[in-house]
């Protein structure tokens, strides 16, 4: 019997994507990411030059799902996993190196997305294992407190793997110090100031589990999670006018799991099949009650989803030049919930209150990567989808969309890169739409939506890469997407009055252009220094559904930068940093409001101490600028086109600053 498929994949990616001759692929091996002493792949991912991590989407299905690392050229097979989780489960002295790959490579499944980092891991592993002491302190905050435990096993013993790992954190960590507020009538005269502090203590628990095995033909793995989530808020709102109190109570409980499987084998020479099937459900309850003078209000929402979705590939790789793959995904999604507003006794009638939404979906693919020269590569890939869709009983819709894509990447040398691309892609539903909703914080009521149409988004894209000085990179990207059936909020009118609701609003366009560098700082005197840097300019418009003017897309910050910089100190066996988030501006509108949120920059500061090669010990202070934000509403008795400005609100919030204490003890 020949060697298992999961060993005979693991020496081929040892020989096969990072060839030297293949300018798109850039190798990474471990003496690269020494001096920083990373504990795990997740580690090493963030000291790649000019990389940004992607985790994925929690969407529906699987073909959108996928972040932009793999493991063993693999994704994993867990959704509701997160992949910063994952890959902070492979030990840093199992992995073989680090291959980041631009434009697609044979043998590659990049899923879509145009850059993509491949962990190869040693496949004679061993054991390994940690466990991780976390204590949260908010500072000046009365004691404010938030602990944590995570523990992580795994034993590899050539093909068989087997992977365990529980994350426990309880206790009241936010950073909010308190919100003081005021409301004043278009005129200017006042009408209420007051104060709101707030408690916020929750537990979250979480399990996962994995095994992977070697048939007779092919490899197979499972896995499963499991996952507890309750937060409880009281807020206390004390009025100087006018004078009285105010009380919100919420309560929320979360709960779900996931389990999967998937299946690898060779079927023929340069053939390969793979199928996964995935099956997860969630259930969650709000329920939250606010006394404010002599009214009282009570809210209650509670929800039941899960999701059926498998997907099976053909892939063909004859030819060292050319790969190609095709295959089948279909998917079965649903969800039930009910909401209820009361107020005063009374029930408010909300359009859209109760719901159960379904959705039948399948999607046939074809994708290749055609290395014509070592220096040139080009993927191009169509996928169709056919979705029957039930957003309310005895509805039905069908939805039929084509999604073709191409790319094609020249690297004139190993060290510059030029990326073209262009694709439609279409947008997931988020089936929470269709339940309506209600915020007691803000007295903002959103009803459900009726029938949505998915967003299509036609993407072009040109992007630039230039490495150098080793760890250096510069990496820039301009985009443009043309969207259709954007959704968006928009008036309704219900039996109790108008509501806002999700709604296709018509089309739009969004201009994106992003810059990040990696800049190493030893030639400027700052030996073991580097300075991560990235800026994201967003220029966006569409119509509004209310108003009928040109305007940005709800929600979109029109800036975004950040910087961090890390030293490391081998003398020491420390690294020690600062991370800066600029100022963030953003807009959201409503029929009958708009509101205007903005934030001072963000500050971190931080030092990893490795005494032992098994233990490290990082001190984090978060918020060194106790970050002051504000939040100016403008509330209109109606539409705002049309009526008079009732009320202006500002709440300006104030922060903590807050410390973070870990202890990480490995063996292996």
């Amino acid at each position: 019997m020949g060697l298992p498929t999961s060993l005979l994949l693991a020496a081929a990616l040892t020989q096969g994507p990072a060839a030297p001759e293949d300018h798109a692929v850039s190798t990474y091996a471990p003496d690269f990411f020494s001096a920083a002493r990373p504990a795990n792949a997740m580690d090493m991912i963030n000291r790649l030059p000019g990389f940004s991590f992607d985790g994925g989407g929690n969407v529906r299905g699987l073909s959108g799902a996928a972040g932009n690392v793999l493991i063993d050229g693999r994704r994993p097979a867990s959704k509701s996993d997160a992949l910063s989780d994952v890959l902070g489960r492979v030990p840093a002295n199992q992995v073989l190196r680090v291959d980041v790959i631009r434009g697609g490579a044979p043998g590659i499944d990049m899923q879509r997305k145009p850059v993509v980092a491949n962990v190869v891991r040693d496949p004679r592993g061993g054991i390994s294992g940690a466990v991780e002491l976390i204590d949260r302190l908010t500072l000046d905050a009365d004691g404010r407190n938030e602990v944590g435990l995570e523990a992580e096993v795994g034993a590899r013993f050539g093909a068989r793997v087997i992977e365990a790992s529980v994350e426990y954190e309880t206790g009241d960590g936010h950073d909010r110090a308190f919100t003081h507020r005021k409301r004043q009538d278009r005129s200017g005269a006042p009408l209420l100031d007051s104060r709101i502090s707030a408690k916020r203590p929750a537990t979250e628990l979480a399990a996962t589990a994995a095994a992977e095995t070697p048939l007779p033909v092919g490899d197979v793995q499972v896995s499963a999670r499991a996952y507890r989530n309750t937060h409880d808020i009281t807020e206390r709102d004390d009025f100087d006018l006018p004078r009285g109190l105010g009380v919100l109570r919420e309560a929320y409980r979360g709960q779900g799991g996931e389990f999967g499987g998937r299946y690898i084998a060779p079927v023929a020479d340069g053939l390969e099949i793979e199928a996964i099937a995935l099956k997860s459900w969630r259930e969650n309850q709000t329920l939250a009650n606010s006394v404010n003078g002599e009214t009282q209000t009570g809210y209650r929402r509670s929800d039941e989803s899960g999701e059926t979705v498998g997907r099976a590939v053909l892939r063909v790789q004859r030819w060292n030049t050319v790969s190609f793959e095709t295959g089948i995904e279909a998917a079965s999604n649903w969800l039930e919930g009910d909401s209820a507003l009361v107020i005063d006794g009374v029930l408010t009638q909300v359009p859209g209150s109760r719901a159960r939404v379904e959705e039948r979906r399948g999607e046939g693919f074809g994708s290749g990567v055609w290395q014509a020269a070592p220096s040139l590569a080009l993927e191009a890939g169509l996928r169709v989808e056919v979705s029957s869709f039930s957003p309310r009983r005895g509805e039905e819709t069908q939805f039929d969309f084509a999604k073709p894509s191409a790319a094609l990447t020249w690297t004139p040398t190993p060290q510059r890169l030029v990326r073209m691309r262009i694709e439609r892609e279409v947008g997931q539903l988020n089936f929470n739409d269709f339940v309506a909703e209600a915020s007691l914080n803000n007295g903002s009521v959103t009803g459900g939506a009726g029938l949505l149409i998915p967003t299509q988004t036609l993407r072009a894209e040109v992007a630039f890469e230039q490495q150098f000085w080793e760890r250096g990179a510069l990496v820039a990207a301009i985009r443009r997407e043309r969207l259709n059936d954007v959704i968006d909020r928009a008036p309704v009118t219900g039996p109790t009055g108008v509501f806002d609701i999700r709604r296709n609003i018509g089309s739009g366009v969004r201009d994106v252009l992003e810059v990040n560098s990696t800049l190493p700082l030893d030639m400027g005197g700052i030996p073991g220094g580097l300075l991560k840097a990235g800026v994201k300019a967003v220029r966006s418009e569409l119509t509004d559904p209310t108003t009928g003017e040109s305007r940005a897309f709800s929600g979109q910050p029109a800036l975004e930068w950040n910087a961090a910089f890390t030293q490391d100190l081998p003398d020491w066996n420390a690294t020690w940093g600062v991370n800066i988030s600029g100022a963030s501006e953003r807009t959201t509108y409503r029929f009958d409001r708009t509101e205007a949120w903005k934030a001072e920059p963000y500050a971190s500061a931080f030092v990893d101490y490795t005494p032992r090669s098994d233990v490290t010990v990082r001190l984090e202070i978060n918020n060194l600028t106790a970050r002051p934000s504000w939040n100016l509403r403008e509330v209109y008795a109606g539409p705002r086109h049309m009526t008079d400005l009732q009320y202006l609100e500002r709440r300006d919030d104030e922060t903590y600053r807050n410390l973070r204490l870990s202890l990480r003890k490995s063996f292996n």
